[in-house]
């Protein structure tokens, strides 16, 4: 096994939790503390993740459309 890292870059839409709460996830129920993230990817994907994950792995996409556009790939053409 090794080391592997994504191809392209993935959207999310995600919303850090300001109380505890429990949700239904993809891999099941899951309880969400304080400060925790709740994911939806871009499959529609749900899935939660603490706080000190997200900063490492996710920044703003900066981006003021609502809508995602289509990633694929772009040569300048």
């Amino acid at each position: 096994m090794g080391l592997f890292r994504t191809h392209r870059p993935l959207r999310v839409d995600a919303n850090q939790c300001t109380t505890n709460m429990t949700i239904q996830t993809d891999g099941g129920v899951r309880r969400v503390h304080r400060g925790d993230w709740i994911v939806r990817g871009e499959g529609g994907e749900c899935y939660v993740v603490d706080d000190a994950f997200f900063q490492r792995t996710f920044t703003p996409d900066g981006s003021t459309n609502a809508h995602l556009e289509s990633e694929g790939r772009h040569y300048g053409c």
